[in-house]
C-alpha cells in the first residue's frame, strides 16, 4: 500500500500543501476544504513523499452552501503533490482511488450516506502546473495515464479538468457499528 491515512491536522501535509498551488492560505493549520476529507500520505525511501486529498461537501445536510456549486455529486481530488523521488504519478493515483474503498475512506468522507456516487473528478491548472510537468506532457497527463479522462467542466482555478467513473461501494450497506465487550 503506497497511502496511509493521516489527520488532516498532520503537521507535516499542511507544509507539504503549503507547497502546492491550492494553497489559499500558507502556515493556517487547516489545509483542506470545509466537508468530508479523506487525507492520505506517502513517504519513500530517500525522502520522496506524496499527499494526496479526497473531498466531498456534506451535501445529505441540505443547508445552503453544503453541496458542489455545480451541483455534481462526486468526489474530487483537491490535492496531489509529490516530492523527491516516489513512485509514478498515475501509479500513487491508483492507490488513491483504491484506498477510497477502504473502511477508513467509507468512515472520513461518510459514504455510507452519501448515497449514490459515480464519478471522482480533478482539475488542474495548466499555468499553474507548467513548470512541474514534463516538457511533452499535457496538463493532468499522470491522469489520463491512470485511466481518467477529460471531462467538460467550467469553473472555478482549474481550466482542465478530468473524472473517471466509481460507483460507492458503502452507500447500500449500514455502518460497521463497533462491538461492545460481553460481560
Amino acid at each position: 500500500m503506497i497511502w496511509t491515512r493521516i489527520n488532516k491536522g498532520e503537521t507535516l501535509a499542511r507544509e507539504m500543501a503549503d507547497g502546492h498551488y491550492t494553497r489559499q492560505t500558507p502556515g493556517h493549520p487547516m489545509w483542506t476544504r470545509p466537508g468530508y476529507n479523506f487525507a492520505l500520505m506517502a513517504l519513500f525511501k530517500g525522502g520522496g513523499r506524496g499527499l494526496f486529498c479526497w473531498w466531498r461537501p456534506k451535501w445529505e445536510d441540505g443547508r445552503p452552501g453544503t453541496s458542489r456549486k455545480d451541483k455534481l455529486r462526486v468526489l474530487e481530488c483537491t490535492m496531489f503533490r509529490r516530492e523527491g523521488r516516489t513512485p509514478l504519478a498515475s501509479v500513487m493515483i491508483e492507490a488513491a482511488v483504491d484506498a477510497l474503498s477502504s473502511p477508513e475512506g467509507a468512515a472520513d468522507l461518510h459514504l455510507y450516506s452519501a448515497g449514490p456516487i459515480n464519478q471522482l473528478i480533478t482539475g488542474v491548472s495548466s499555468n499553474k502546473t507548467a513548470k512541474c510537468r514534463s516538457r511533452g506532457s499535457l496538463p493532468g497527463q499522470c491522469y489520463l495515464h491512470a485511466g481518467w479522462e477529460k471531462l467538460d467542466k467550467a469553473g472555478g482555478k482549474a481550466d482542465v479538468w478530468l473524472c473517471r467513473p466509481w460507483e460507492n461501494p458503502f452507500h447500500q450497506l449500514q455502518p460497521p457499528t463497533a462491538q461492545l465487550p460481553l460481560f
